[in-house]
């Protein structure tokens, strides 16, 4: 029998064992089986959705969330989190945010007064060149009244723009170069593409896509899937321009009107 000594344990799997000295719950343990398998798939989900036991079902989520096994590391991350939301974007609050579990990659703007979940460490990934604007909320968990919990990943894409006040659910990927506006609420488990425009103060449903380059008016309640190069708007949104990929200009708009026919011709 091979003998594994502790220090080969910290060096190959740092956070198992760091939570190895705490006591996890069943819920916990059900969510790391569900994200090591979600890791050998090849193409992984954004997000996983499990009901509570009748009996926890019925405690305030406040209970569940600790149930979660989120125990006194969850807390210390918390702080370390809310320390770090007080700080302009700096080294400093890079670092801090890091340490509580956030991915950072390099040339990120985060504002101040961000809310980022320290439940589900190293869920949250900030990728190179994205902004994300003051207020924004990021939540890697959701309670339902059904005593459903709905968990999963947030991917915020290279270059994109979120909006001040931005409301980001568990399960949520946001494409490169994309520009949420302010105010804009996001349901879970949505696929919002590259290069796509959403204007301020409009309500994404849950487990919808929006394709690459599409644009959603301001205002606007999204409740279906949005093709690419499409522009919706209104309550709920509706289709009111296609875009082509590409767009070339009419012929017209290139040719010579005062040129005869036969002079057309080469």
């Amino acid at each position: 029998m091979t003998k594994t000594y502790w220090l080969e344990e910290l060096l190959s799997n740092p956070r198992n064992f760091i939570d190895g000295f705490y006591k996890q719950g069943k819920y916990y343990e059900k969510i790391k089986h569900w994200h090591e398998n979600n890791k050998k798939r090849k193409n992984p989900r954004s997000y996983f959705v499990f009901t509570l036991d009748e009996e926890d079902a019925k405690k305030n989520a406040t209970f569940s969330t600790y149930e979660l096994g989120i125990k006194e590391h969850m807390i210390h991350r918390g702080y370390i989190s809310k320390i770090a939301n007080l700080l302009p974007m700096s080294i400093l609050k890079e670092n801090l945010l890091k340490l509580s579990g956030v991915q950072i990659e390099e040339n990120v703007f985060i504002a101040p007064e961000v809310t980022i979940d320290p439940v589900l460490r190293g869920w949250i990934r900030f990728r190179k060149g994205s902004s994300i604007g003051w207020g924004v909320k990021c939540f890697n968990h959701l309670f339902q009244e059904n005593g459903r919990i709905i968990i999963g990943y947030i991917d915020i894409g290279e270059g994109a723009s979120i909006g001040g006040f931005v409301s980001i659910a568990p399960g949520v990927t946001i494409g490169k170069k994309a520009n949420i506006g302010a105010e804009v609420k996001i349901g879970p488990g949505v696929t919002i593409g590259n290069n796509v425009k959403i204007g301020p103060g409009s309500l994404i449903s849950p487990f919808v896509s929006i394709g690459e380059s599409a644009e959603v008016g301001i205002g606007s309640l999204v409740t279906e899937s949005v093709s690419p190069y499409t522009k919706v708007q209104g309550n709920p949104a509706k289709v009111v321009e296609n875009k082509t990929k590409n767009k070339k200009p009419k012929l017209d708009l290139i040719v010579n009107p005062n040129i005869e026919k036969s002079d057309q011709a080469i």
